[in-house]
């Protein structure tokens, strides 16, 4: 029995010095992992191995494969593998072609197994020729719209000798990389060749471009040398159609047609059959607006014929209500001022008779007032303005049914009540403005409020030297310069088939902190912002 309890005792001592514990305290490892050899050499020539062996100092993970990129590409991806302490590349399929230089860049994507420290920017080269190529572009790629740095944006080369218009969306890029999260790029070891750059989101890794996805292209050839100068890319939403572009038709409701138009722009859009119509637009996202049209003797069992005309084309368009889905009774919805010197507005989302403008009741507190203006804007927008005193609560009222919808329907009553802002509410800006040399600017004063901008202020054509700007809410702003390239008046977009870059923005970054009840001077060199 005692010798029993002896070789148990030994037992469970051994099993407790054989218990490998990880230790606690000391130093914390912060060193990445480190290359110890590589088979065959890195940045070897007359490259002819079917496998490459690359060891490290310590367990290694490859915790992000789809960081690593191979310029260029190869037809059929080798394997990359990690196992323990190395990483195994192997050519199974396709074989690298001759007299060609590649780069195997991981990016950040190896790190050590313990505390995954990462090492970053690691690349491995190699040439199937005589020496291997030495040149490179370099640049940085921004967002047109606001010019953010855009990361893991494709940066893709392609021979001059054997491009087409399409083949940015048959082929690969002959060689390419990627963006960092600070919108630098570089692609090395590059042939002195003659390249079409473009570079593009790669929404669906296939490294093709499609229509669909942001781009960016330089507008001229290049040839990569060993002193390459910073490439600047603006990268913009291309077109998803061509302007006045019928995306869309909808009807179903009753008497309604809706167009879903991308980019209207002095398109016409008439009901064949019937001259008493009424039409409404509704702003929508990535330019694309829905252009309503009302038509009261309309028959929902009944195809209507619709003429679109636009500039470059006209044709008819035909169809009927989709369901029998009565037109809801209309409320009028009451928007009220923001600023002292705003109107109220009275909004209808279908198109009214008229409304009476006695029989709108407007208090000041309790006193009942009479505006001092009031007008149709259309059929669909009514504004009203008084001239409101500080500190005052102000109710409109519209009682139910005081008019009637072009249906013969009439309106629900409304009401909405605001307390009136005054001067101290908002800051003031004496602004001093130094015009640039260049034509065709915009120059606008924006409001911050979070990751969206706000315009308060806007200068065009020609601009003034000095201006005074009231009822500034309070917030942060900074000034914003829009290169109007075709004169239009806005910002727009570019276009990769027609060959045209985004219009250029230019941002102020100094931060202007506005108050409430202070006035402050302020001045902009436009120049400035441009050339920074």
């Amino acid at each position: 029995m005692r010798n029993n309890f002896y070789l148990i005792f030994l037992s469970f001592l051994w099993a407790s010095c054989a218990q490998q514990v990880v230790p606690t305290g000391g130093i914390k490892d912060n060193v990445p992992p480190k290359v110890i050899s590589y088979k065959p050499d890195n940045k070897s020539i007359r490259f002819n191995s079917e496998k490459i062996v690359i060891k490290f100092d310590e367990y290694i993970n490859i915790k992000d494969p789809g960081q690593i990129i191979i310029s260029p590409l190869l037809k059929d991806k080798p394997t990359i593998e990690s196992n323990g302490k190395q990483i195994n590349i192997a050519f199974l399929q396709s074989k690298p072609i001759k007299n060609t230089t590649y780069t195997i860049n991981f990016s950040n994507s190896i790190a050590d197994v313990n505390e995954g420290n990462t090492l970053n920017n690691f690349s491995y080269v190699f040439s199937t020729g005589e020496y291997l190529d030495s040149n490179y572009v370099t640049g940085k790629i921004n967002q047109a719209e606001n010019t953010k740095e855009e990361k893991d944006i494709l940066i893709g080369l392609y021979h001059k000798a054997n491009f087409t218009d399409t083949s940015v969306y048959k082929n690969y890029p002959n060689y390419f990389s990627k963006s960092k999260e600070n919108g630098r790029y570089t692609i090395e070891n590059l042939p002195a060749d003659t390249f079409i750059l473009l570079a593009f989101k790669d929404e669906n890794s296939d490294n093709k471009y499609q229509k669909t996805e942001q781009v960016a292209f330089l507008s001229e050839p290049i040839i990569p040398s060993t002193q390459s100068d910073s490439l600047s890319l603006i990268l913009f939403k291309n077109p998803l159609y061509k302007e006045n572009k019928i995306v869309d038709t909808i009807s179903k409701q009753k008497h309604v047609y809706q167009f879903v138009v991308y980019q209207p722009n002095g398109i016409s859009i008439k009901p064949i059959k019937h001259k008493r119509y009424f039409q409404n637009t509704i702003k929508g996202k990535n330019d694309i607006d829905t252009i309503q049209l009302f038509l009261p003797q309309s028959i929902d069992s009944i195809a209507e014929q619709f003429e679109v005309i636009s500039a470059d084309t006209s044709f008819l368009i035909g169809f009927k209500t989709k369901t029998r889905s009565k037109l809801p009774i209309e409320q009028i919805s009451i928007k009220i001022p923001d600023k002292p010197t705003d109107t109220i507005k009275l909004i209808s989302t279908i198109p009214l008779d008229s409304i009476p403008f006695n029989k709108i009741n407007l208090l000041e507190d309790t006193t009942l007032v009479q505006a001092e203006y009031f007008k149709q804007i259309t059929q669909f927008e009514w504004h009203l303005y008084y001239p409101y005193k500080e500190n005052k609560t102000y109710t409109i009222d519209l009682k139910d049914s005081i008019t009637r919808d072009v249906f013969g329907r009439y309106t629900k009553k409304a009401s909405n009540s605001f307390t009136n802002k005054n001067d101290k509410d908002f800051g003031t800006m004496a602004l001093s403005i130094r015009p640039s040399r260049k034509t065709n600017l915009i120059l606008q004063l924006i409001e911050l409020q979070g990751n969206e901008e706000i315009i308060s202020n806007e200068w065009k054509g020609k601009i003034p030297t000095e201006v005074f700007v009231k009822y500034l809410k309070p917030g942060n702003y900074q000034f914003k310069i829009i290169e109007d390239t075709n004169n239009n008046g806005k910002w727009d977009t570019g276009n990769y088939q027609k060959g045209l870059q985004a219009e250029r923005i230019y941002y102020d970054k100094t931060n202007i902190s506005i108050k409430a009840y202070w006035d402050i001077e302020q001045s902009v060199d436009m120049d400035r912002i441009i050339n920074n």
